[in-house]
Order: C-alpha cells, then sequence, then structure tokens
C-alpha cells in the first residue's frame, strides 16, 4: 500500500499498486477500482468530502481527479521544470484542505501548486533555494483546518563537501506566505517523507531515512 487518506465518515482509502480500494472504518473491503489505464506509477492520494479520489503520477507528471466509483473526471498533465502555472515536474504526495482544494508537492519544480477541487489552477508558491522560506525538493503535504499548510523537503546534498541542507519542515498559509520553518537539532530530519496533521498543533512526520515517525508542534 501506498497513499492513504480517512474520510469524514471513517472510511479509509488506500492506494496498492495501481488500485484504489476502500475500506470500512473496521477493515471490511467496500469497493476498489483501477488505475492502470490512466497510471503508470501512481503515488499519492487524497480524498474529497463527497469522496471524489485525486490520485498523483510523478512518472507521468500528471494529477488525475475521480469520482468516487473510479469514473476519471479530469486529468492535468504538464511535464517540464519551467514556471508555467500546471506544469510538473514529479509530483508526489497530495492533499485537500477544508474546502476540497487540491494542494500538490511539485518535487522536481521545488513549489506547490494549488487547484480549486474541480482541478482547476488557482495559484502557486516556492523557489529553489536555502533560505528558510525557500523550498528542496518538497514530498510530503498537509493541510488543516485553520489554512495551514505543512511541507516536507526532502533536501539534497551539494559542492565538494556534499553538505546536507534542505531537510526541514515549513509552515505556509493558504496563499502560499511563509509562516515558519520547523527544525530540531537534537533530532535533525533525515529523509522526510509523509506528513499528517492533527488539530491541536501537531504534525507526524514519516522519516523514511531514520524508519521511524516523529512529532513536532508547528502552531
Amino acid at each position: 500500500p501506498g497513499g492513504l487518506a480517512v474520510q469524514t465518515d471513517g472510511t479509509i482509502v488506500v492506494r496498492s499498486g495501481k488500485e484504489v480500494e476502500k475500506f470500512s472504518p473496521s477493515g471490511e473491503l467496500i469497493n476498489k477500482f483501477s488505475l492502470g489505464k490512466y497510471c503508470t506509477n501512481p503515488y499519492g492520494l487524497a480524498v474529497q468530502r463527497d469522496g471524489r479520489v485525486v490520485v498523483t503520477d510523478f512518472h507521468k507528471h500528471s494529477i488525475f481527479l475521480f469520482e468516487a466509483d473510479g469514473t476519471r473526471v479530469k486529468s492535468v498533465r504538464r511535464n517540464g521544470k519551467g514556471k508555467e502555472k500546471v506544469q510538473f515536474n514529479k509530483p508526489y504526495f497530495i492533499c485537500v484542505d477544508k474546502e476540497d482544494n487540491i494542494i500538490v508537492a511539485n518535487k522536481g519544480s521545488h513549489r506547490v501548486q494549488v487547484f480549486d477541487k474541480n482541478l482547476n489552477f488557482q495559484h502557486k508558491f516556492g523557489q529553489k533555494g536555502i533560505e528558510p522560506q525557500d523550498m528542496f525538493a518538497p514530498h510530503g503535504v498537509s493541510a488543516d483546518s485553520r489554512g495551514n499548510i505543512v511541507l516536507a523537503n526532502v533536501g539534497d546534498k551539494t559542492g565538494e563537501a556534499g553538505v546536507e541542507h534542505g531537510k526541514k519542515l515549513q509552515v505556509f498559509r493558504s496563499d502560499g506566505t511563509w509562516v515558519s520553518t520547523i527544525s530540531n537539532d537534537r533530532d535533525k530530519l533525515n529523509l522526510p517523507h509523509g506528513v499528517a496533521v492533527t488539530e491541536d498543533g501537531h504534525v507526524f512526520v514519516a522519516d523514511t531515512g531514520d524508519h521511524c515517525i516523529k512529532k513536532y508542534r508547528y502552531m
């Protein structure tokens, strides 16, 4: 299993290979549908309040929107590293906010792109750099009920000395305004991937480099 999301009624939605599976809160399979007709390497998954499912494909540099029964509604595909508003380069994780807007972590282009619930482009923010507000390979993304977006950056090693930088958590407003950068010198992030926020102002991070889950306060 890859991407996972939980609907407000407790339904658990999982991407397993090239299938999307829906389970009851007790773990009983409700239904499933195939992504194979559309996706090569599906990755991130998010679910809107009405049950529609959003999936990223990092190989096709695409975002797909499906009805709850698996009918394709719309897709956006544009490979490239340029500054065009809907240009993707390895979109990985994805989330939806309280209004069902779709928020995409565009890893290869070092930015975040925001679409409305019907996958129409709204705005983008972020650029590659080493300043606290800059991004470096954004991967995991999650949105809270107050409109904050929490972003996990994988970072990289650069220069002859192989200095690591960019491995961090960032908090932005819904309009892309940078709020803060979270770091902890006693327990640094190694390879942060998925993130999930809680209503009491904490964020859980799946750190695949350290093979553990880390918890931080961001609000």
